[in-house]
């Protein structure tokens, strides 16, 4: 009896199993067609999806089940389109689900929450958006991995992820997450790999993170964490994987490596890390990548880096390392050794040569010295030497000839002499070769035409000569060519029209003659095409236009003549044509409208005739437009008034009447205009005369209204009556009287230019006129200079400061020089000379350059390149008037780039250092080109004797730029004139003056810290710049270059980076922007004098 009552309850619950298992199947059953129905399936994965065909929904495609339930989810990779229906979360028996590399979209569905079995989430590589549901981590307890990378989360990371005990893998790497990295974090202890890279995480890294010690991958990279390296990561000893790269973090590099034995990859590359590396690094031997990258590292490499035998990858470049280098013998299986743009010196090491693993060898921007030591081309690994911008000497080693392996070799900016040896020919998969800015000499090996890989050859700025070597021709993957800034003669040989994948022809600053050969046509890549400053003549050939490619021609400074070829038009793709100063004629062809791609035409200084081509007018992406110094005539077209993007205008000396267009006052993004020496007539635009000085107008007689005196209709009456008065004494009395009134004019005159220059005395000892002016090219003589300033008249003062007045100086061959006049009481003649000599050698693209000096008796002059489109100051000052239409981010960017490489240069290359000590934005000034130059460095030396060093005249610097420091003591330092940088960066991003504040006891510093602590980011922006999108590169970009200003600013000197680091931080603001390079050459000829 008892039997049976069990039998039939057994049977009762098996019912009732059966019953409930029926019931969940069919729930899994809708909450997968519900799923479907939400999903574009262009694949057709989900087709046999079906209800009521066989043993659904166990024999679906992706799903996988357990006792009749669904088990798993698996449709990765299957091209799926849509968002994840909610009713996933009815799949309650669901333990995975792996959803990967799919196009799913819309947010991540909470209901996931209600899957209480889950143990691993995988929806990596989709477009989820939203933010991370909290009832995921709350009602999945027994997760134990969750990946969401690469999609679109955003928010911030719930706390309530310290609830999974079990969560083995958190992958949330890009993605747009934002706010600090929760501590509870530190709650998962099982946690082994947590990878939190590339979203918006900010704060700093929670010191609670060392109780993860069963960590062995922890990547916080790329966010906007600060702080320093928490001391606490030493606990992690199962650790393999550090990666703190692309960050703000500060402070040293923590002494945690004794105990991290099995760390194998660290990054913390580009960050702002400073101070010493541990020596204690050297402890773990497991290494096999360190990228130390980026930062403001200092110091001498601890000799311990010998020990990391299994190490393959070693880059420690762009930091501050000096001395020499350790002997790194020990790195046997080193592959890559990256030590570039340090300030290691000294000779190379022969210790590299034993490297014999090594193939990426890159020593860059130091200051090594000497010759390379020989044995470094036996390295039969080798694939890349890069050695350029030190200061190396000697001869090329003849066993580079021995490294077959080698696939690219940099030597460019050093001190190399003697010939380029045949023996690289041996090197033949070879296909990098840059050996410009050198003192190589002869001629270019013909063996280099042996070298079929080669698809670089850069031998630019060296000092070969003869003539150009056509078995170049027969390097038929060569894409980039540059022989520029040689000697070379003779003609262009016709091989060079054969290079079938030919991208850049520079030949340029040679003395090339003869004509262009023909068939540069047939090379479909070629994009460049470079001959300016050589002796070419001829026509311009017309297959050039006919290029299909071709976005610059570049044919300046030779003896073409004849007119444009008129079928230019066929150049859609033309960016840059520069054919200025030839002898070129004939008027502009019509066709040139079709050069829609055009940026910059500068056809100046040739013998251009007939009205300026309307067509030109109507090119949208124009610019820059240099037709200076022809006879073209006609009017300025007003239709010049629509080119929205025209930076540059300049039609001056040529033949053109009539007035200024009004519409040239609408293009705001104009920061350069020249119609100075034409025959324009009437009221200078108010627009235009508001914003640009009296040189953009001058040398036009009949031109009146701001900045040239006024035209009021009194004074044209008074001209009328003095031609009607002439005309009617000369038939009445003859020429006497006309002679008798001339010479009243001139009397006038005389006392009128009297008065004018009272304040400009030349001195008891002016010296002869034709005593020359020392220049460091060609000389010229006082009087051309006082020719040139119309003996130093008050109509060329460009400006006044405490080193003197400077002057504009038009010179007979239209060369413009700025000269300063500097006041009395300079140094002696001697001291002033050596000064003057010292700082003519002083040459950066980025200051202005000494070109030359004079000085006999009391007077002392300075002669500059002269800068024609003003200071930054009145640059921002235009700026605020325009509603900022002319600086936009990118072009402030690049002026505080330019600005900090100069002054980087100044205070690190050169010997001994030069501080500023006067550094804001008067003393920022631009060239033709609008690149940024630091002026006034160097002059105090001119106006205050040295024995007295003491002096507390000595100024230093102006107010509201100045240190703290430096106001208390008077003394100059390069932490003080970093202080300066720091406050002319905050007014150029702002658009604030350092001290126009309502609260007096507030300076800019202040002013922003105060902003970004209350959350009021935008009230930093300068207006011109607050239609920047919040969620754009530009304002990252932005609050990094704030970040580094108040790194500049900080009060104690000892905190402020030095203007190296400045300079790297600054070139890491603009995210994936190539900028223009650090060249110390000026980027403005000298003068012709």
């Amino acid at each position: 009896m008892g039997g049976a009552r069990a039998l039939a309850l057994g049977l009762a619950l098996l019912v009732l199993v059966v019953s409930v298992g029926g019931q969940g199947a069919q729930t899994d059953i809708s909450a997968l067609l519900a799923i479907k129905a939400a999903l574009v399936d262009p694949q057709g994965i989900l087709g046999n999806w079906v209800s009521g065909v066989g043993a659904a929904p166990c024999d679906w495609n992706g799903v996988i089940c357990f006792a009749g339930r669904v088990y798993e989810l698996r449709l990765q990779s299957s091209g799926l389109q849509g968002p994840l229906a909610a009713e996933v979360g009815n799949l309650s028996e669901l333990r995975r689900l792996n959803l990967r590399t799919n196009r799913f979209n819309g947010n991540i569905p909470a209901s996931l929450g209600n899957c209480t079995r889950l143990h691993a989430i995988y929806l990596f590589q989709n477009e989820f958006s939203g933010a991370i549901p909290r009832e995921i981590f709350l009602g999945c307890p027994q997760l134990q991995t969750f990946s969401i990378s690469q999609n679109k989360v955003v928010g911030g990371i719930p706390p309530e992820v310290g609830t999974l005990t079990l969560l083995r893998s958190l992958d949330l790497t890009s993605n747009a997450i934002v706010g600090s990295i929760p501590t509870e974090v530190s709650q998962c202890a099982g946690l082994n790999i947590l990878a939190l890279g590339s979203n918006l995480l900010s704060g700093s890294i929670p010191h609670e993170l060392g109780r993860l010690v069963n960590l062995t991958s922890l990547d916080v990279s790329r966010n906007q964490l600060g702080g320093m390296v928490p001391l606490e990561l030493v606990s992690l000893v199962n650790l393999q994987t550090l990666e703190l790269s692309n960050n703000n973090l500060t402070g040293g590099i923590p002494s945690i490596f004794s105990n991290l034995r099995s760390l194998q990859v660290l990054r913390v590359n580009h960050n702002l890390l400073s101070g010493p590396l541990p020596s204690e690094i050297g402890n773990a031997l497991g290494l096999l990548e360190v990228n130390l990258a980026g930062n403001s590292l200092s110091g001498t490499l601890p000799s311990s880096l010998g020990n990391l035998g299994q190490l393959q990858t070693l880059n420690i470049s762009r930091n501050v390392f000096s001395d020499g280098i350790p002997n790194l013998a020990g790195l046997k299986n080193i592959q890559t050794l990256d030590l570039s743009f340090n300030s290691f010196e000294g000779a190379i090491p022969s210790s590299l040569t034993q490297l014999s693993s090594l193939r990426v060898l890159v020593l860059s921007g130091n200051k090594f010295s000497g010759t390379v030591p020989l044995g470094l081309g036996n390295a039969l690994n080798l694939q890349s030497i890069a050695l350029d911008e030190n200061l190396l000497q000697g001869s090329m080693p003849a066993d580079w000839g021995s490294a077959q392996s080698l696939t690219s070799l940099s030597l460019a900016g050093n001190g190399f002499t003697g010939a380029i040896p045949d023996i690289l020919s041996r090197c033949t998969q070879l296909q990098v070769l840059d050996l410009r800015g050198n003192s190589f000499s002869g001629s270019v090996p013909a063996a280099l035409g042996s070298l079929q890989n080669l698809q670089v050859l850069h031998l630019g700025g060296n000092k070969l000569s003869g003539a150009l070597p056509p078995e170049l021709g027969r390097c038929i993957n060569l894409r980039i060519l540059n022989l520029s800034g040689q000697s070379f003669t003779g003609s262009i040989p016709a091989s060079y029209t054969t290079l079938p994948n030919l991208r850049e022809l520079s030949l340029g600053g040679n003395a090339i003659n003869g004509t262009i050969p023909s068939g540069f046509v047939n090379l479909s890549e070629l994009s460049v095409f470079s001959l300016s400053g050589n002796a070419l003549s001829g026509t311009i050939p017309e297959e050039l236009v006919r290029i299909p490619m071709l976005t610059t021609l570049e044919l300046a400074k030779n003896r073409f003549s004849g007119e444009i070829p008129s079928n230019v038009g066929v150049a859609t793709n033309l960016q840059v044509l520069d054919l200025s100063v030839n002898e070129l004629d004939g008027s502009l062809p019509p066709s040139l409208v079709n050069c829609t791609s055009l940026r910059v035409l500068d056809l100046h200084g040739n013998r251009f005739t007939g009205e300026i081509a309307v067509g030109i007018a109507l090119l949208p992406k124009l610019e820059q437009l240099n037709l200076q110094g022809n006879s073209f005539s006609g009017g300025i077209l007003p239709e010049f008034g629509n080119l929205s993007t025209l930076a540059a205008l300049n039609v001056s000396r040529n033949n053109l009447s009539g007035t200024i267009p009004e519409s040239l006052g609408d293009l705001n993004n104009l920061v350069v205009l020249d119609v100075s020496y034409n025959n324009l007539s009437g009221v200078i635009p108010s627009v235009l005369g508001a914003k640009f000085s009296r040189v953009s107008f001058e040398g036009n007689s009949h031109l009146c209204g701001t900045p040239l005196p006024g035209c009021s209709g009194s004074e044209k009456s008074k001209w009328k009556r003095f031609f009607t008065w002439r005309a009617i004494v000369g038939v009445a009395v003859g020429g006497g009287v006309l002679i008798l009134i001339l010479l009243a004019l001139c009397v006038f005159c005389i006392v009128h230019l009297t008065r004018k220059r009272s304040g400009n005395n030349f001195g008891t000892s002016p010296g002869s006129p034709l005593d020359k002016v020392i220049m460091f090219r060609s000389p010229i003589t006082l009087a051309n200079i006082q020719e040139a300033t119309g003996q130093f008249d008050e109509d060329h003062v460009l400006s006044r400061t405490r080193h003197g007045i400077v002057f504009k100086a038009i010179l007979q061959d239209g060369t413009v020089m700025s000269v300063r006049r500097l006041p009395d009481g300079a140094v002696e003649d001697s001291l002033f000379k050596a000064e003057a000599e010292m700082l003519g050698k002083v040459k950066h693209r980025n200051l202005t350059v000494l070109r030359g000096y004079y000085v006999h008796g009391d007077v002392r002059l300075l002669v500059y390149d002269y800068m024609p489109n003003g200071n930054l100051a009145s640059l921002l000052q235009e700026a605020s008037q325009q509603d900022g239409h002319v600086l936009n981010w990118p072009m402030r960017h690049l002026i505080a780039l330019g600005v900090s490489r100069g002054l980087s240069f100044l205070h690190t290359q050169c010997d001994p250092p030069i501080v500023h000590g006067d550094v804001k934005p008067n003393n920022v000034q631009f060239d033709a080109d609008f690149e940024a130059h630091l002026s006034d460095f160097g002059l105090d030396k001119f106006s205050v004797t040295p024995t007295d060093p003491s002096s507390s005249s000595t100024p230093v610097g102006s107010l509201g730029y100045v240190s703290p420091e430096a106001t208390m003591s008077g003394q100059l330092s390069s932490a003080a004139d970093v202080y300066s940088f720091g406050i002319v960066l905050l007014e150029l991003l702002t658009g604030r003056r350092p001290v126009m504040f309502a609260n007096q006891d507030e300076d800019i510093v202040k002013w922003v810290k105060r902003q970004l602590q209350s959350g009021q980011v935008s009230e930093l922006f300068d207006p011109s710049l607050l239609d920047l999108d919040p969620e754009s590169s530009e304002w990252e970009e932005f609050l990094l270059a704030v970040k580094v200003a108040l790194l500049c600013t900080a009060p104690d000197p000892m905190d402020r980076p030095s203007m190296t680091e400045v300079v790297f931080m600054l070139e890491g603001c603009r995210v994936g922007t190539e900028l223009p390079t650090s060249s110390s050459e000026p980027t403005n000829q000298a003068s012709p004098v």
